[in-house]
């Protein structure tokens, strides 16, 4: 079954494209798509219209589901972002500029200075919290629940973080998002 469905490699990978799935990583995605139908298809026959033609409909749906069980488990857990600390929004043309090397030095830059202030705030807890939640891809239910800690209790303290960051870094933050690097 494999070696047919790779006779279409190049179609599955186009489908891959035309879900949304970017460059970089569509040939993953069809990979996968490959072992799932392997996989889970115990007969090759449901696939196949004859027994050279593939039910492209098929492969689709599966590649297709792959595509969308990935965004869902990714914006479940956000990768560790500046703007995860903030509640701005990013400004249209920053969807479209390629990421060059001052705005990368400018969110380091940022990263460092919210770091830092981290380390000068006086409670250990205080701390350590603000690192479980916002670097790590635990909830805060989970949290509560492996800490002991009420879910108000740790909400509470994350948004003062927040106002905490936003009140001495927010300045800096809106000249980053608005590609005033050189403010910074």
């Amino acid at each position: 079954m494999l070696e047919i469905l790779s006779r279409h490699h190049s179609t599955w990978v186009s489908m891959g494209l035309s879900i949304g799935i970017p460059d970089s990583i569509v040939e993953d995605f069809v990979h996968e798509t490959y072992l799932r139908l392997n996989k889970y298809v115990g007969n090759p026959e449901k696939i196949m219209y004859n027994e050279t033609e593939v039910n492209r409909f098929y492969v689709y749906i599966t590649l297709k589901n792959l595509w969308t069980d990935y965004c869902k488990e990714r914006s479940r857990y956000p990768k560790r972002d500046i703007t995860n600390y903030y509640e701005f929004e990013t400004p249209d043309w920053a969807i479209y500029e390629e990421v060059d090397k001052e705005k990368q030095e400018a969110e380091e830059y940022i990263i460092a200075k919210i770091d830092m202030e981290i380390e000068s705030w006086d409670h250990w807890y205080d701390k350590k919290l603000f690192r479980l939640y916002y670097n790590t891809d635990i909830s805060m239910r989970k949290l509560a629940k492996e800490t002991k800690i009420s879910v108000t209790s740790i909400f509470n303290s994350c948004k003062n973080y927040k106002e905490i960051i936003k009140s001495k870094l927010g300045e800096d933050f809106e000249d980053y998002l608005n590609g005033d690097f050189d403010k910074i």
